[in-house]
């Protein structure tokens, strides 16, 4: 008589026992995930995130294991199934090299010239910002939406062989606008940024067809989540082109002062559009789709996804316009609504927070929450900064702190959005790859030095407007204690990933279902 399939078991136990079931899970998304075996979380873990009515599926699979003769299923993976191992390769290898380890290395040079405003660092730093936002969150997200994407929609990932091609043209841009930011001036420097430019915006272009080209494929009912989806792409393609702006700003400046001026009245909104509009907004939305229910929080007690989207989009839409008019203008009236836009950046976190409901105990427990968590913990500290940045630079008597500033930046970038990508892809990743992450590590050691880096790089930088002496001879420590946390993550991920291709064949002793690649 044939095993009865109940919610408690696993997708593998399933397959193992009846492996033309496979066809049916692929119908409900879950195709390439797990291998050819498939993952190791359960069947109710399955539907609840693919949101399946388990029912249904436990009906299907019990009819399917109970025929007397079944057709053969041979498993097949895609380019659509491990598209994201490149992505996320090629992210740790931009956030190791040109994106934190150039940003440690002018760290480290801040630290020995105690000062934050080193006009000969510029060229470095910027072209660090831009491999941290184009290679390090750009291409987790773009690996990310075009694996996950298409199985929450039911779908199939719309030409897989373009979304191949935006990651050699954002690798392209990447390294081309390195050169071209160290070069700054004359016409190597113009011509391989401009190239840099056009091969980025059409990464990003094209990211954002195929992603509304899949989506237009399923036929399941549009979902609330997809608005922040849409406007993080349209924010995406904003910034990459306010970045080509930003840079032939710079590289056209007749002097060190006209350089200066630029880049403080383009370098504040371009950041603000990169991490208000496209990395908050592309976290806010996978957040709402993805945390609840991986973790187990149920829902929240008021929906308020729509006030949280308007005013995330209208702040941010504020604060750019307000910023450049006082700048410009030097009319302090000015001020009056980049306050308002600060304070209302500090709401929607708030509410984002709640809406998630963050802080309520998880039912499904896993190495990744922590970081999950934390990584919300230090949203709520860098956009309760913004409201006291203004106050903060009056008090001091600058204006304007460069030091307050970036520390809140810093809280953001690293605290937020790169804690959200190690937390995320720590789920993740293990699923795709058919392991059970209770097996791994448990990654307290990244977790603490990617937490007390972020910290103390905070910290330290403000203290750099009261302490200097004591400030800077730290700060530089803070960079390498994070460099350190993202190795030790990164070199951990990409064995997962590896393993993805291989643990099986050795753990069950299955034939390889597919070429190396």
């Amino acid at each position: 008589m044939a095993k009865k399939i109940e919610s408690s078991m696993s997708v593998a136990e399933v397959v193992r026992i009846c492996p033309s079931a496979r066809s049916i899970f692929d119908r409900h998304g879950l195709h390439g995930c797990g291998g050819e075996h498939g993952p190791a979380e359960s069947l109710e873990f399955f539907a609840r995130v693919h949101e399946a009515n388990l029912e249904a599926l436990l009906e299907d699979l019990n009819a399917e294991i109970s025929q007397s003769s079944q057709q053969p299923y041979v498993y097949h993976e895609t380019l659509a199934d491990y598209i994201y191992r490149r992505f996320f390769k090629a992210g740790i290898v931009i956030v190791l090299s040109l994106g934190g380890m150039w940003g440690v290395i002018s760290l480290l040079q801040i630290s020995l010239g105690k000062e934050l405003l080193q006009p000969s660092l510029m060229p470095a730093i910027h072209a660090h910002a831009h491999a941290m936002i184009f290679g390090w969150v750009g291409l987790f997200v773009m690996g990310f939406a075009y694996q996950s994407f298409p199985r929450f929609k039911n779908t199939t990932l719309w030409r897989a062989e373009l979304a191949n091609l935006t990651l050699f043209l954002m690798l392209g841009g990447i390294l081309l606008r390195a050169i071209a930011d160290m070069l700054q001036h004359g016409g190597w420097a113009l011509s391989l940024g401009g190239i840099s430019i056009a091969a980025e915006v059409t990464a990003v272009v094209l990211f954002m067809t195929i992603i509304l080209k899949t989506s237009r494929q399923s036929i399941a009912p549009p979902n609330p989540y997809e608005t922040f989806i849409i406007a993080a792409l349209v924010w995406f393609l904003v910034q990459a082109i306010f970045d080509g702006l930003f840079f032939f700003a710079e590289a056209t400046a007749a002097n060190l002062q006209q350089t200066v001026f630029r880049t403080a009245l383009l370098d504040a909104p371009l950041r603000d559009i990169q991490l208000f509009g496209f990395a908050a907004l592309i976290t806010a939305g996978v957040s709402q789709r993805f945390v609840p229910v991986v973790y187990g929080l149920g829902k929240p007690k008021h929906d308020r996804q729509k006030l949280i989207f308007w005013l995330m989009n209208g702040s941010l839409l504020v604060d750019v316009v307000s910023y450049m008019a006082l700048f410009l203008t030097g009319n302090v009236a000015w001020a009056v609504p980049l306050e308002i836009a600060y304070v209302l950046m500090a709401s929607w976190a708030v509410l984002l927070v709640i809406q998630l409901r963050i802080f309520t105990p998880t039912s499904q427990p896993d190495r990744s929450w922590k970081f999950i968590r934390a990584a919300y913990v230090w949203l709520l500290i860098a956009m309760l900064m913004l409201p006291f940045l203004i106050p903060y630079g009056v008090w001091t008597g600058q204006g304007f702190s460069h030091a307050f500033w970036g520390a809140h930046l810093h809280a953001f970038a690293v605290g937020f959005i790169s804690i959200m990508i190690i937390g995320v892809s720590s789920r993740v990743v293990p699923i795709l790859a058919g392991i059970d992450s209770n097996q791994l590590g448990s990654l307290w050691g990244p977790f603490v030095l990617l937490n007390v880096g972020c910290a103390g790089r905070v910290l330290l930088q403000i203290l750099t407007d009261w302490l200097p002496g004591t400030a800077y001879s730290l700060i530089g420590l803070t960079g390498v204690l994070e460099l350190s946390a993202l190795a030790w993550w990164g070199i951990g991920l990409w064995h997962v990933m590896n393993l993805s291709k291989t643990h099986r064949q050795s753990a069950l002793g299955a034939p390889a279902p597919v070429a190396v690649r």
